[in-house]
């Protein structure tokens, strides 16, 4: 796929087809991440740090690993003391 660089400001700016930005929901503001193997040069959509964690804790809950650490009283007390 053809893509062209552009100069924006004192910097040069890459033109993403829009078939590319559609398939892998990139937006204004979107953070990527630059590799550089040898004469390639790979552009990956930045991974959340949170990336996964309402399917892992979706499987806590299944498994019953979602109880509470601390007792519901310890808020009570809390409160009291505000």
């Amino acid at each position: 796929m053809d893509a062209k660089i552009i100069k924006v400001g004192t910097s040069l700016g890459l033109i993403i087809p829009g078939l590319v930005v559609k398939d892998y929901d990139l937006q204004y503001g979107t953070k990527i991440e630059i590799e550089l193997n040898n004469e390639a040069i790979v552009i990956k959509k930045k991974k959340s740090v949170r990336e996964g964690w309402d399917n892992a804790f979706a499987q806590y809950a299944k498994e019953g690993e979602d109880e509470l650490m601390l007792p519901d009283h310890l808020d009570l007390e809390s409160d009291t003391l505000l």
